[in-house]
């Protein structure tokens, strides 16, 4: 389940410039706003980080930010930016103790997942009660093409199917909506007409991700600005993704609880976790298990 190390390039290299990424992060960070109405620092891990572009911009607003992936290549590249505080490991077994973060985020990760009703238990049993995860997934199982191949999709959601997981789950939703509106026509078309012509084979994937010139790029961030506002007041009913903020209901960590005794596991100990290999301590730095409260990542604004 490891994108290509092409593409890890190319999403460093167009994170800060490219519309879809400035969009999403946006949107990410209205999201936290919303759970956040106070703009406190939050302890933040970013689930399926990637190359680091959105913890650049959550520890730019103060927050402390631990990344996990599951690619060492990937993480390289977070280093590139700065950050230390990154795990390796799997989405679905996280190397964190009970009740650790004020949020969490997971963009793109879930659709990813071969069972993502152990990665939401795994989600709940890290955050606080009532803390929160900001999530954004593919949409519309019809709109499936050669990019979820090349992306190794297990699935696209449609909006309900999400609610009726998260709830099963003991997530509350906050704000779920899909996203890409406007563009939604366009998109749509182009994914289908790809899937016809090109069809779906695995040995011929790729990404699908025209970089466009640049007055249109700057109107499709704009677009996806204005998709990030209407978001507060009003679900938009259509998208080739979704995003949405959940609030772990106080029953989840009684489920995590059980969770953890299941495995053999208290509350509060990682010493049995599953995980992948730790970074080298030379480049990842020593990360606690439960980052303690007022710690920063150093270099952060205030």
């Amino acid at each position: 389940m490891l994108v290509y190390l092409t593409e890890y390039q190319r999403n460093f290299e167009l994170e800060k410039t490219y519309w879809w990424f400035i969009g999403v992060r946006r949107m990410v960070k209205t999201l936290i706003a919303l759970c956040n109405p106070r703009r406190g620092p939050l302890k933040i891990l970013d689930i399926g980080c990637g190359t680091g572009a959105l913890m650049d911009d959550l520890t730019a607003q103060g927050h402390n930010v631990w990344g996990l992936d599951i690619s060492q290549e990937a993480l390289k590249f977070c280093r590139m930016r700065g950050h230390k505080k990154l795990y390796l490991a799997d989405a679905a077994k996280l190397p964190f103790a009970d009740h650790c973060f004020d949020l969490v985020t997971a963009i793109g990760v879930i659709e990813h997942l071969d069972n993502d009703e152990i990665f939401l238990k795994e989600v709940a049993r890290v955050l606080r009660p009532q803390a929160y995860f900001v999530m954004l997934t593919s949409s519309f199982p019809w709109l499936w093409s050669m990019h979820d191949v090349a992306n190794e999709h297990r699935r696209r959601y449609y909006l309900s199917e999400i609610e009726r997981l998260f709830a099963a789950s003991h997530f509350q939703s906050v704000r779920l909506s899909h996203m890409n509106f406007l563009a939604f026509p366009f998109l749509a078309v182009t994914l289908i007409l790809h899937r016809l012509i090109y069809g779906l084979s695995p040995e011929h994937s790729q990404r699908i991700l025209p970089v466009p010139p640049k007055p249109m790029n700057v109107i499709l961030i704009e677009a996806l600005a204005l998709e990030a506002s209407l978001m507060k007041w009003v679900r938009l009913p259509w998208g080739v993704s979704m995003i949405g903020a959940f609030r772990k209901r106080s029953s989840a960590s009684l489920d995590a609880t059980r969770l953890a005794s299941a495995s053999g596991r208290s509350a509060g100990d990682i010493s049995s976790t599953p995980r992948l290999e730790q970074l080298p301590k030379s480049t990842s730095g020593s990360v606690p298990p439960c980052p303690p409260v007022g710690r920063r990542v150093p270099g952060s604004a205030a």
